[in-house]
């Protein structure tokens, strides 16, 4: 009954990552297009064609914001502090798991 219920609540979802959609993370904006990386769902790339592109998000696995996975997801990447100045990959899959500190918030 639980997983039906999680479906629907899946299909229901608009995300704020889609392939197409142009996102801001740190003062900087992204396009998100296909992923040329083995693996990945998608692919960040800088709308002003400086920096490099950022892929993220695994292609076998389903995003579940709101929920207590993602809750569990969102608690374990809020410790992860990158060496890097600039978005990364973290910063895009928190975005796409609608991470809020250590919540994930329904869209």
């Amino acid at each position: 009954m639980q997983l039906i219920y999680l479906v629907s609540c899946l299909k229901n979802m608009a995300s704020r990552i889609k392939i197409g959609k142009t996102v801001s993370v740190k003062g900087k904006s992204y396009k998100i297009v296909k992923p040329t990386a083995k693996g990945k769902k998608y692919k960040a790339v800088p709308t002003s064609g400086e920096g490099r592109s950022i892929h993220f998000g695994a292609k076998n696995y389903t995003v579940a914001p709101g929920t207590p996975r993602g809750n569990n997801y969102c608690a374990r990447s809020s410790g992860i502090k990158s060496s890097k100045p600039g978005a990364s990959a973290n910063d895009f899959a928190r975005m796409l798991w609608n991470c809020s500190g250590k919540t994930s918030q329904k869209k």
